[in-house]
């Protein structure tokens, strides 16, 4: 090829393979936006004690799987079973007290029955001079403190004699007691809230654990999610429901599909213990990253992911800058 005519069409052709190529890149910037600053998240638990003992087993280890209600950790359950026992027995005792009760009330309610009868045959008599005066004053004291009974006995049965001892008051209360006992000591047993993967196991059998001192984590299995923290100014077209592809540095060569499920309100700042003070004369503008939540679409025989994996994440917007606007299929838009 002579030489003037190769050079001609370098000149000519080279600019437009650069032309389209910038084209290319600009497109495909406009309408996927990516990022390497994502993580695997998974749900997970603190697993504590709801009441403090000394631990008598522990038969689970380090990064074992666990199935719901396994049993995680036991403790000693003397001191709540002889607590169920007291209660146990004060049930009894607060069961017969009341169907005493409910029986003197009988007694003395047919009692008082009978003096008011000789008090009423006792006036009559008085008028006419048949018994003397105070032998009706000492029926009339006798019935007054029958009275006095009956009334303190009703009180005693919360002012209903005739409910079953099952409803009275003080039933209820000792049973109350008794459940709580007993709830108590289920506790001395400590079980897997869901399925999952323990970790964190660093207790031993002999230790002494506290009410509400977290002793294992578990990660749940199941449902797994990739947090993304894009840039502020990536997030300009990106909405719920755009499809998302996602690799995780695990597994390369591995792409799962899911969704923008959802958009934090706030930049990761707005939420940090100490968030920036930016009315201070020292601000410097930074851009922020704020947090997208994606779903994935995880299918059987997929590789295992595990809380905290690093990932690459790629939205595709479906915006063309071409036309200035997005295609139908890009999901639900910001209202």
């Amino acid at each position: 090829m002579n030489p003037r005519l190769r050079r001609l069409l370098l000149m000519v052709a080279l600019p437009i393979v650069l032309v389209i190529a910038g084209l290319w890149y600009w497109v495909h910037s406009s309408r996927y936006q990516d990022t390497d600053n994502a993580y695997v998240v998974a749900d997970q638990v603190n697993v504590a004690p709801q009441v403090a003992g000394r631990v008598l087993s522990v038969p689970v280890v380090q990064n074992q799987s666990v199935s719901e209600g396994q049993v995680l950790l036991t403790i000693d359950a003397a001191p709540f079973q002889i607590a169920l026992d007291q209660a146990n027995a004060n049930l009894d005792t607060v069961r017969n007290q009341i169907q005493a009760q409910q029986a003197s009330l009988i007694g003395a309610q047919a009692h008082a029955a009978y003096l008011r009868r000789e008090v009423d045959r006792d006036t009559n008599l008085v008028k006419q001079d048949v018994v003397a005066a105070s032998k009706l004053d000492d029926m009339k004291t006798q019935l007054t403190v029958a009275e006095q009974q009956i009334a303190q006995i009703k009180a005693s049965l919360n002012g209903n004699p005739d409910l079953p001892y099952t409803q009275q008051a003080t039933y209820k209360q000792a049973l109350a007691a008794r459940d709580d006992a007993s709830l108590q000591l289920s506790y001395a047993t400590l079980k897997a809230p869901a399925a999952g993967v323990v970790t964190e196991v660093d207790i031993k059998p002999g230790d002494i654990v506290a009410t509400g001192h977290p002793v294992f984590a578990l990660v749940m299995s199941g449902k797994r999610w990739v947090e993304a923290n894009f840039k502020e100014t990536q997030l300009t077209r990106v909405h719920v429901g755009q499809k998302v592809e996602v690799e995780v540095d695990t597994y390369p060569g591995h792409t799962w599909q899911g969704s923008v499920e959802s958009i934090a309100p706030g930049t990761g700042s707005v939420f940090s213990v100490l968030p920036a003070q930016n009315a201070t004369g020292n601000w410097v503008k930074v851009v922020q990253r704020i947090p997208v939540r994606i779903a994935l679409d995880q299918a059987q025989g997929e590789p295992d992911l595990r809380a905290g994996m690093s990932a690459e994440v790629n939205i595709d917007t479906h915006y063309n800058p071409l036309f200035g606007e997005a295609s139908a299929d890009q999901g639900t838009p910001p209202n």
